[in-house]
């Protein structure tokens, strides 16, 4: 089995993400994607963001648009305080799973251009083959830093974002072209981002 990881806050889960993932499992013939709302990242602070519970039901219902897209609660959160980094959930991922290698790690290019930000960057590079997916507009693609396996791949031509959803979500804007029609029925029946 080829497996591959997608983690991120999906604060909501976007349309683009979603195409974003099903790409890559076509291009690289991935058999199964693990979809994993972080449960306490390490660059949110804490409270920031939607509860873990309401992220993780709308990634169950985004990963019904394609069979090979697993949610994952492998980062729910545990202990008060406790952080879920990178390099933990990928060493937990090798010891619950049998896959052929490589591990592939799904992340958006501004994630991939803080790479060496991360806590313990050079273990996660070891551990890991990238799959950069660029956004529309980035830059052309940029070598990866030196002991980083990385290769790119254009994203989708879809312009959603999670904080251009909340935004909508606050106006009473229409959701529809940026969210799956399930997860757009979510948001609203538990009226998740209206500012009261």
């Amino acid at each position: 089995m080829n497996l591959a990881i997608f983690g991120g806050t999906f604060d909501p889960i976007h349309s683009g993400h979603v195409a974003a993932a099903v790409s890559v499992a076509d291009a690289f013939a991935i058999d199964r994607v693990l979809v994993i709302p972080s449960g306490n990242p390490p660059h949110k602070t804490r409270g920031g963001q939607t509860d873990y519970e309401h992220r993780y039901r709308m990634v169950e219902s985004a990963c019904s648009a394609d069979a090979r897209l697993t949610p994952s609660r492998i980062e729910a959160p545990g202990e008060p305080g406790q952080r879920h980094y990178s390099y933990d959930t990928i060493r937990r991922i090798k010891r619950q799973f049998k896959f052929d290698d490589p591990l592939r790690f799904i992340v958006g290019s501004d994630a991939f251009a803080e790479v060496r930000l991360w806590r313990r960057w050079d273990d996660v590079a070891r551990e890991v083959e990238f799959i950069v997916v660029s956004r529309p507009g980035d830059r052309s693609e940029e070598p990866a830093p030196e002991g980083i396996r990385a290769q790119w791949r254009k994203g989708p031509m879809n312009p959603a974002s999670s904080s251009e959803i909340r935004h909508r979500v606050k106006i009473g804007g229409s959701l529809l072209d940026m969210v799956p029609a399930d997860v757009c029925d979510y948001i609203r029946e538990h009226r998740l981002y209206r500012p009261f």
